[in-house]
């Protein structure tokens, strides 16, 4: 029976499930007294006749094993690997060091053979525990490396046995000590379909908290500041303006354009004039004053024009003694060429009744087309400022004209609308609509806000540029701001400054060794006096010196005041004279080496975040692909195909907040150093950064391993604290610090909680007991003794002194 024992050993572990079932059958005294989970001891890593049967995936003595012996899966090894883990091992994968022998593939031990193996561990059934349930297969187990089954199943590349467990709800996101999941376990192998499979089973894994956080995206106000328009959406935005306009003031639609163009497109600054004096309005603006339309019409372009009577020239002394009276006969005199009209040739209509032939009225249109006064036409009659209306003008020239006029008409809508600017962008048709108010309709909302002085603004094609200065999108900033921090760049030359940080440690001990110490008067070296008179001599060369005028000893004796004090006055002069010139020397020294080190400190983060943005722009153009991958993966899903937006959605805040977080450094640069604005700025940003790099480690990876409603979550928390950034700089922060005196008769009183950026009294007593955290652990005790009391200190000796 040893001699059968030891035989069956060597056949599980060398795999040889034919033999290993003949020995196994043919001896009944063996079968019966064989336990598969006794172990093998120490010499083999104390792995079971179990373990083995299922790292060689022996089907029929595993279900032997599992059904008639009693077998437990879960017992483990000195690897603390179970039969799953083992089973789960594809023939390609070596298992721990010393734990089991290589396994050499061979032709008949595939997938499907350990997916019927892991069917069958799966559905064990084990001993009635105290809870009323029945021990199952522990399919999250870990083993020293903290590896599950599903990190090996999808490091073998075996699909059937990963959507198994995956089935049974095995842990997607384990990590292993690596830091592995299992899709980052197949992607590391190249199976990518597997790997993308588990990625879309993790990204569209549902969770309790889940739905809540697809209502709060679904309701998110996703509005900007702005909005892109393209050269077809300005066409809308004119008319749409125009019509709106003649409906209110009961005019023609060529008159209300007028009146718009004359007030730069402001309709509340058009009405402000109007009802002040309408007539006057349109005196101004080059048209005539509307009468009232008939009854039941709406607006004037509702009604016939009537016909304007032919004129006749009745002497050519004049421009001005141009006759509006009709003619005798079939035909008029044009007023510019002098030749007849006949009343046959399709008449052009203007309100001022002037009246030339078409010949002309072409001719002019075209000339004032081509020179670009598409927006100021007026009647060509001599000292008649009535506008040509845009009928006259499409009717009469052609249609390449037309097209070219439109053109300029939009062009001339856009230059004299403030609301509206073009793209700076080299080819770009679009332009951008600014609004006059921040996210949030209602002056009750947070983030209800006034305007950036130069918020960045985007055409709709990626073009970001600042509303003032055209240029490069540098919001917080200001443009002035801006300006003075690529001038200190320019200066600064920060690529050339590699060793700052070294000088100015060095400047600072210079500056320490000078005001604590004195060189020696002969080899120049740093002397530090502790006690004693004033015969000083120094450890490196000997010299005997007096420590107050650094002369030589001898040169002193009781007339000269002794050992403790020294009469020479013109040396002492000059000797403190010199001190303090040195001094003052390292003192400018380390001043600026100290004004290098802070603009360092600044810049340095300035471009880290640059660089950041860089290589998060590519993601944008991986986005689609990845949502297209997604997609697929899940095309069989019930419900139809899933939303992968959210995915492009990320990417484009992570790159808005990222963008802001780079020009957040040359603002906070140029705020008062130790100023309560400050404090409160760089507390905000530090949240900001925080919320911003959670962002992007769950959506920079090759393979997302988060699920939706957790990138949606961090998105959405992005989003909020980048907007509660922005309104705080709009507001200015906080307001500046106060004199001491006033701030103290303050302090009784109410704060103005808001103004500061805090929802509460308590949201606000937190942030002072971070400031004071932070001001002890760097050892400012200047700061801490402050005559402001703390609003959460309620001590009686607080309350009495302000009260």
């Amino acid at each position: 029976m040893g001699n059968t024992a030891t035989k069956f050993r060597k056949t599980l572990i060398n795999g040889d499930e034919v033999l290993a079932c003949q020995l196994y059958e043919s001896n009944p005294q063996f079968k019966e007294a064989l336990d598969p989970n006794s172990t093998y001891g120490e010499s083999y890593q104390h792995n079971t006749p179990l373990h083995y049967a299922a790292r060689h995936a022996m089907t029929r003595l595993l279900r032997s094993f599992l059904l008639s012996k009693d077998g437990n899966p879960n017992k483990r090894n000195v690897h603390n690997e179970t039969s799953l883990h083992l089973l789960c091992m594809g023939p390609q994968i070596l298992t721990s060091e010393g734990a089991l022998h290589p396994r050499i593939s061979r032709p008949h031990e595939d997938e499907q053979r350990r997916a019927e193996c892991l069917q069958l561990v799966l559905a064990w059934t084990g001993a009635k525990l105290d809870h009323g349930e029945y021990e199952r297969a522990d399919i999250n187990a870990t083993d020293n490396k903290k590896n599950t089954c599903l990190h090996y199943a999808a490091a073998s590349g075996m699909k059937t046995c990963v959507e198994m467990l995956v089935q049974r709800e095995a842990d997607l996101f384990a990590e292993n000590e690596n830091r592995e999941t299992p899709c980052d376990c197949a992607e590391k192998q190249h199976h990518k379909e597997l790997a993308l499979r588990l990625e879309s089973q993790m990204v569209f894994s549902l969770a309790p908290e889940a739905e809540g956080i697809e209502a709060e995206y679904a309701a998110l106000d996703r509005r900007e500041l702005y909005e892109g328009l393209r050269p077809q959406d300005l066409r809308k935005l004119k008319d749409m303006l125009i019509v709106e306009t003649a409906d209110m003031l009961q005019a023609p639609l060529f008159t209300a354009e007028a009146l718009l163009r004359a007030h730069d497109w402001d309709r509340e600054k058009l009405l402000e004039a109007w009802m002040a004096n309408a007539e006057e309005c349109c005196q101004r603006s080059g048209v005539q004053m509307p009468n009232p339309p008939p009854s039941g019409y709406n607006t004037w372009d509702t009604l016939p024009s009537p016909r304007t009577p032919r004129t006749t020239r009745s002497s050519i002394t004049s421009p001005d003694q141009i006759s509006l009276m009709p003619a005798d006969d079939d035909s008029s005199l044009c007023g510019i060429c002098m030749s007849s009209v006949s009343v046959f040739e399709e008449p052009v209509d203007m309100p001022c009744g002037h009246d030339f032939c078409r010949a002309c009225w072409e001719g002019f249109l075209n000339l004032k087309i081509q020179e670009g006064e598409a927006h100021n036409i007026f009647c060509p009659a001599f000292d008649c400022y009535q506008l040509v209306p845009v009928e006259v003008i499409e009717s009469v020239v052609s249609r390449e004209m037309d097209k070219r006029y439109l053109q300029f008409d939009i062009k001339a809508f856009v230059e004299n609308n403030p609301a509206i600017r073009w793209c700076p962008e080299a080819g770009c048709e679009r332009a951008v609509r600014l609004s006059t108010q921040g996210p949030g309709t209602s002056t009750s909302d947070p983030l209800s806000f006034p305007l950036l002085r130069a918020p960045a603004v985007d055409c709709g094609k990626g073009h970001l540029f600042c509303w003032e200065c055209r240029g490069e999108a540098h919001e917080p900033c200001d443009c002035e701001t801006w300006k003075m921090w690529l001038q200190k760049v320019s200066e600064m030359k920060p690529e050339e400054l590699a060793g700052v940080s070294e000088a100015y440690e060095d400047a600072a001990n210079c500056l320490w060794l000078l005001t604590n110490s004195k060189p020696c008067a002969n080899c120049k070296s740093p002397i530090q006096k502790n006690e004693g008179c004033n015969h000083m001599q120094c450890a490196k060369c000997k010299y005997d010196f007096c420590w107050i005028c650094l002369e030589e000893w001898k040169k002193h004796s009781s007339s000269t005041g002794g050992y403790y004090r020294c009469t020479r006055y013109e040396v002492i002069q000059q000797v403190e004279e010199q001190s303090k010139e040195m001094t003052e020397e390292a003192e400018k020294k380390h001043k600026s080496f100290q004004e290098l080190d802070r603009f360092m400190h600044y810049y340095t983060r300035f471009k880290n975040h640059e660089h950041s943005y860089q290589l998060e722009q590519r993601l944008l153009k991986t986005a689609k692909e990845k949502m297209e991958q997604l997609s697929r993966a899940l095309s069989g899903r019930e419900g139809g195909p899933p939303d992968t937006t959210f995915i492009e959605d990320a990417v484009l805040e992570l790159l808005k907040t990222r963008r802001i977080l780079k020009c957040s450094y040359p603002y906070g640069f140029f705020l008062e150093p130790k100023s309560t604005k400050k404090e409160i700025y760089e507390l905000m940003q530090t949240d900001l950064e925080m919320v911003t790099e959670d962002l992007a480690q769950k959506v920079n990876r090759p393979y997302l391993r988060t699920p939706r409603h957790k990138i949606i979550r961090a998105a959405c928390l992005v989003q909020q604290k980048r907007q509660e950034f922005l309104a705080s700089v709009a507001r200015g922060v906080a307001p500046n610090d106060s004199p001491e005196a006033p701030r103290r008769s303050f302090a009784g009183g109410t704060w103005d909680w808001e103004y500061l950026g805090f929802a509460s009294p308590e949201e606000y007593a937190e942030f002072q007991y971070r400031r004071r955290h932070r001001q002890r652990r760097r050892g400012d005790m200047s700061s801490l003794r402050s005559n402001t009391p703390d609003p959460d200190d309620l001590s009686d000796s607080t309350l009495g002194t302000y009260i």
